[in-house]
This record gives C-alpha cells, structure tokens and sequence, in this order.
C-alpha cells in the first residue's frame, strides 16, 4: 500500500512539472537560433558575396517576404544589380548578425531591410526588434551605405490561413510600424509604409495580394515594387 502511495505522488509530481514545463514553454520567447537550413543559406549569400557579387549595388536582405521576392521586377528600374539576400524564417536579432557577410561587405549603395514578423511570431518584444533595425540602420550608415530603406511589415490575414499567421496581430504590426517610421526620421533614412498599400478596408492583408495571409503573392510584389521604386 506504501509503495503505491508513493508511486501515486511520484507521478504526481513528475505530471506537475511537465505541465509547469509546458505553460512556461508557451509564455517565453521562443529561439531564433538558425537551423542546419538557414546556416547553409547564409553560407551561400557569404560565399558569392566574397567571390561573385559586385560592390555599389542594391541589396534586399530580410525574412522570407524578401526571400522570394523575384528580383526581375526591378529591371529596367535601376543601374544597378540587384541581390537579394532573403533567409526564411529570418528574425531581426539573426539579420544584424549577418549583416556583415551578407550585404555590408559588398559595399552597397542601396540596402533595403524588411523584417520583423517572425519577431512577432516568436513573442519577442516590439522595443527588441525596433533596437535590433535601428542597430541595423546604425551600423549600415557606418558602413557607407548611401541609400538605407527600411519597409514597415505587411499586415496579415487570419481569415485565409490562421495557421500560418499565428499570434501575428495587425494591431502589434502597425504599432511596430509606428515606432519604426520614427526611428527612421531619427535616423534620417527611408521609410516605406507598405500596410496602407496592401490592406483591405478592415486592416487586414487584402486577399488580392496575398496567397496565405502572410506572404504577398505576385501581384502583391508589383505592388510593393512600384512603391520602392518610389524611392530608388
């Protein structure tokens, strides 16, 4: 009878602590630490950067919004090349770490910067990725970079695919927006606010330009491409 007692409570005890376990999983940050994936990706962009790319071009770096932005829609726009330097899944802590080797070390004359909805995703704070960009814009100035543009995030739509989405709020994405757009008249660079262009009457990511409610779809990157050009 003992020994059952006690087998009873050491469960007991063990189930409590899983499920403590897993409350404390659910409230914290979760890691932005780069798998095998996203390592090799920015392996890649760090080798053609050393040995391809030309300097005193046009760089996109950013999450996967960047990442499968076809770079054809800038021809005939600009002189210079354009690269893109996108990782899926990027968060705002990994792009300034990789700034380096991904994008300042090629010296180029426009970078354009869009991250940030991972962020969101991974409950790390607004103030967190705001100081994550502006040390992005800091050190691209200090770097020679003459034309720094930083995009607001794209709103999302639960409606199409919840799943995907997430705990992304469009009211955390426009506040994030906000804080952005002054860093960026702190900062004297550009800002491009491209929620306005691509949200439907509700505020949320409007079905024409999207596929899945987070990623634009193609007719949602000539939009976003008219605007940057804009400022090119």
């Amino acid at each position: 009878m003992k020994i059952k007692s006690i087998a009873i409570i050491v469960t007991f005890i063990l189930c409590s602590s899983i499920f403590a376990g897993v409350l404390s999983g659910c409230s914290s940050v979760i890691s932005t630490d780069y798998d095998v994936v996203k390592q090799t990706k920015r392996d890649n962009y760090t080798l053609l950067n050393e040995n391809y790319a030309q300097k005193n071009q046009t760089v996109l770096i950013g999450d996967s919004i960047i990442e499968i932005y076809n770079t054809e829609l800038f021809d005939g726009v600009l002189d210079t090349k354009v690269y893109n330097r996108g990782i899926s899944g990027d968060t705002s802590d990994k792009l300034l770490e990789r700034l380096e080797d991904n994008a300042l070390n090629i010296a180029p004359q426009t970078l354009i910067v869009l991250v940030g909805t991972n962020d969101l995703s991974r409950k790390i704070s607004l103030d967190t990725v705001l100081d994550n960009i502006s040390k992005t814009v800091e050190k691209s100035k200090q770097a020679g970079v003459e034309n720094i543009i930083i995009c607001s995030l794209l709103p999302v739509n639960k409606s199409i695919n919840s799943t995907m989405v997430g705990i992304r709020s469009n009211k955390d994405i426009q506040q994030l927006n906000s804080l952005l757009k002054e860093e960026c008249l702190h900062q004297q660079v550009t800002f491009v606010d491209l929620y306005p262009i691509l949200a439907d009457g509700d505020g949320n990511f409007d079905k024409q330009y999207t596929y899945d409610g987070l990623h634009p779809n193609a007719q949602g990157y000539v939009v976003i491409t008219q605007a940057l050009k804009k400022v090119l």
